[in-house]
């Protein structure tokens, strides 16, 4: 693989195979957890969820976008040194006031959630597991900036296996039911803050400066409005699906949405490598404008082939892994796959903003886009319930995702102009949408018949995209296969 592109996949896979680890271990409890928690408390356990994005999306005052801007602002130590560091001191002074808030009104906020106050104590829970995650970014971003992803996957492994340690203490040994859940995630939270804090420490001195705490905030602070329509958009539809159908359809469907959710774990991995990976072009437009370009087919057929594997095994994996009361989250686990799959396509067309160092833009498209998603949901979840919710994500992150696009198109002659091949991109498309058509109107058959199409999809997918590919990019797949069973090959003898 060309030099390049190997430093982008490189990262992607150290981080997307840390954070599958994690999840695939939680996967093969959901049995033990759909037998001891009802519907009704994964859609409190799902509530909670929402809650903490929110207050997550408010007071870290958008310093994870600025954090990046202010790092790879030029290459002096010290100013990375005092970003960290700064960055901190003011997320610490916004968390205070989040948990001071969070405990003062944590019953009027069960109350909203819930339509109930008797859920106070998880809320405030919730809060305190959500000022550890805000108080953990800048440590976090620390390790992705400067390349250190095998201690990042390291750190983020360790503390998510302490979680799910925890939840089966809690939920399957003490039987605390989704009381034991939330205090195992806090826990666990406080647990990954000190990974990450302890090893920068001794080597990133503590240094703070008003200049850059003022630069920082003017930066993203304007983006707080920002995340908060990411948060409509990405959580939104939770709320009214309670609102129309219920907290049991509510819990129904997140069992769905979260097996689609590892989706999210593959993305998160190319979106943690892809941030440093694209400010390092900064001050190399010309290579930027074709190597991205490219970069957006690459993933499109990589990762967009991965998610449509979640509709082909979806029905038979739900089957498999839960009691019969939660069966119905199969119709939703493809389309959540398809939403986490839409994020990363979104986070490819934001170079252009950020190297002009316009991102409060982000704002006024994720703001259009949140608007038009609640639009989406009082539509389609009255109408098709849960499956209406998936389908409104899912085309929130679409338009959201367009409308970035759009706009680098109308101001790109100030922007990087990204050359995209567009040609293969809608040639994709139209495989990815029949695919999806396929496997959500197909019949209700027996879980023998649902193999059965699942393995003959799955045994179809890689060809077809393979068909996809010109001759240079073909040969390409081949060396890099022929490299990695020689390597393969030269491991296994000198261990036997």
């Amino acid at each position: 693989m060309e030099q390049p592109f190997w430093r982008l996949a490189r990262g992607t896979l150290i981080y997307g195979v840390g954070g599958i680890l994690s999840r695939f271990i939680g996967f093969l409890l959901l049995p033990v957890f759909t037998s001891y928690l009802t519907p009704a408390e994964f859609g409190i356990s799902s509530m909670l969820g929402f809650i903490g994005f929110f207050l997550t999306s408010v007071f870290s005052l958008g310093l994870g976008a600025a954090m990046g801007i202010c790092y790879f602002d030029g290459d002096d130590r010290r100013r990375k040194e005092t970003t960290v560091w700064t960055v901190f001191t003011v997320l610490g002074i916004s968390v205070s006031a989040l948990a001071v808030l969070g405990v003062a009104f944590a019953r009027e906020i069960s109350l909203l959630a819930f339509q109930t106050p008797q859920y106070h104590y998880l809320v405030t829970l919730s809060v305190m597991s959500t000022c550890l995650n805000i108080l953990s970014i800048p440590f976090m971003l620390y390790f992705q900036f400067e390349d250190k992803a095998k201690t990042f996957v390291a750190l983020a492994t360790l503390s998510a296996l302490i979680g799910i340690g925890l939840s089966i203490l809690m939920v399957v040994v003490l039987g605390k039911g989704i009381q034991g859940l939330i205090e195992s995630g806090l826990i666990a939270q406080a647990a990954m803050f000190l990974f990450f804090l302890f090893p920068v420490i001794p080597i990133v001195r503590y240094r703070f400066s008003r200049t850059l705490a003022y630069e920082i905030l003017k930066l993203g602070v304007p983006l707080i409005p920002s995340f908060a329509f990411l948060f409509v958009i990405l959580q939104g539809n939770k709320y009214i699906l309670q609102w129309f159908k219920g907290l049991e359809t509510v819990g129904i469907y997140t069992v769905g949405f979260n097996l689609g959710l590892m989706m999210n774990l593959i993305v998160s991995g190319f979106t943690s490598a892809w941030m440093p990976y694209f400010m390092s072009f900064i001050n190399k437009w010309d290579e930027a404008r074709i190597l991205f370009g490219r970069v957006l087919t690459y993933y499109a057929f990589s990762f967009g082939g991965l998610s449509l594997l979640f509709y082909i095994t979806a029905r038979p994996v739900v089957m498999i892994m839960t009691k019969t009361a939660f069966h119905d989250a199969y119709k939703v686990v493809g389309l959540s796959a398809t939403a986490q799959f839409l994020t990363g396509v979104f986070s490819i067309f934001l170079p252009a903003m950020y190297f002009a160092k316009e991102v409060r833009y982000v704002t006024l498209i994720q703001g259009v886009s949140a608007l038009l998603a609640v639009g989406f949901n009082l539509i389609l979840i009255p109408l098709f319930g849960m499956i209406g919710s998936a389908v409104a994500l899912m085309l929130g992150l679409l338009v959201m995702s367009v409308l970035q696009q759009t706009w680098n198109f109308k101001r790109r002659r100030s922007y990087l102009n990204v050359q995209y091949e567009w040609n293969r991109i809608l040639c994709f498309s139209f495989i990815y949408v029949g695919f999806v058509l396929i496997m959500l109107l197909k019949g209700n058959p027996s879980l023998g018949v649902e193999l059965l199409i699942s393995g003959i999809s799955a045994a179809a997918l890689p060809i077809i995209l393979y068909a996809l590919l010109n001759h240079r990019e073909r040969e390409m797949l081949w060396t890099i296969g022929k490299q990695v069973t020689r390597k393969v090959s030269a491991r296994v003898s000198v261990r036997l």
